[in-house]
């Protein structure tokens, strides 16, 4: 605890203190020693001379110091917090029996690295890295579409008007949809999300990459609580013939459409120097979804592109399916992914 002081004006009479010494110092010499003890004791004991005193050496009177208190509180100490009541202690501690502590995870994770680089893998797996849901209503996640305009092959249930070849300006049925899909899986279990509907490929698809880089900047600047950023798109793969290949796995009795996450580094030139912190968000989720979901997955690919990838520390660009694959493919697999997603971060189910 500290006191503020006040500073006055006030006058202190220091020739009468000066008189006073020059005094006590004469019945000093005369020998009055035990005199001088005695008369000291006493003005000591006088609360007027003390104040005296006390205005001689700091200029101001003690009846004039206006005294403010000052908690100082240390590192180790924590101001006292509102006793819970058990009912708030039982509903507490509810909670927290929902949220998945020992999340299983596959031994390894498969990689296509082309990007040339070198990254320790193991110590990736054993050095589990995580974004985890904290009780604020600021947001944590933020889905956008580099590649918005990409869509599937229609069927009965799902057609489209189209602006390309298997793309669509039609938000139901191109990737937006997987994205709001997904942002509506991870509010219902409690991660706020932030989701980016823009056509970064409309009207051009070539600068698409810039576009979205400044519109994801200007979104995280205005939200710097979000720590993760994914870029959903749809892949293209062709068969020997021409057609789309269609790329599924059956899970719980349906059929999925497969997924691979994307990776950047800084291979191509652009700054990305902490791609492998990066990268290891994205093996400690594979190898979860993994567990949970064999054959859902592609292996990772690392690519030399830094694909935006370098602006949030848990950033992924996620593939799902392929122009071969249904929009209701595409929509399970979403589904998966959003609850392991939601499940990697700790939310409670």
């Amino acid at each position: 605890m500290k006191k503020r002081h006040k500073q006055t004006n006030a006058v202190t009479p220091a020739f009468f203190c000066l008189t006073f010494a020059t005094v006590l110092l004469i019945v000093g010499k005369a020998g009055g020693d035990e005199v001088l003890k005695s008369f000291i004791t006493k003005i000591a004991q006088n609360e007027s001379f003390v104040k005296t005193a006390l205005a001689l050496e700091t200029g101001e009177y003690a009846s004039d110091i206006e005294t403010e208190t000052i908690v100082e509180v240390s590192n180790h100490e924590k101001p006292k917090q509102k006793e819970k009541s058990e009912k708030e202690n039982k509903k507490e501690e509810k909670e927290q029996q929902k949220v998945p502590q020992n999340i299983p995870h596959s031994k390894t994770v498969s990689f296509s690295n082309q990007s040339g680089l070198y990254f320790d893998l193991q110590s990736m797996l054993a050095n589990p890295k995580r974004i985890e849901v904290k009780s604020s209503d600021e947001p944590l996640v933020l889905v956008y579409h580099t590649h918005a305009t990409e869509a599937f092959t229609p069927n009965e249930k799902n057609t489209y008007k189209p602006s390309g070849e298997k793309r669509t300006l039609d938000k139901n049925q191109n990737v937006v949809r997987l994205g709001k899909e997904l942002c509506n899986i991870l509010e219902s279990r409690g991660i706020k999300t932030v989701h980016m509907t823009d056509l970064n490929d409309y009207p051009s698809y070539n600068g698409s990459y810039g576009q979205s880089l400044k519109n994801v900047s200007a979104v995280l600047k205005k939200y710097p609580s979000i720590k993760m950023t994914i870029d959903i798109h749809r892949d293209a793969i062709l068969n020997a013939d021409g057609s789309a290949r269609k790329l599924t796995s059956e899970q719980n009795g349906k059929t999925a459409a497969k997924m691979m996450i994307v990776m950047g580094t800084n291979a191509s030139g652009l700054a990305f120097d902490d791609w492998q912190e990066h990268l290891g968000y994205a093996v400690t989720l594979q190898s979860e979804i993994d567990a949970l979901y064999p054959d859902l997955m592609r292996p990772i690919n690392l690519r030399k592109q830094r694909f935006n990838l370098h602006l949030a520390p848990a950033s992924m660009l996620l593939e799902v399916g392929t122009s071969g694959n249904t929009l209701e493919e595409a929509l399970y697999s979403i589904n998966l992914f959003g609850n392991a997603l939601a499940t990697f971060m700790r939310a409670p189910k």
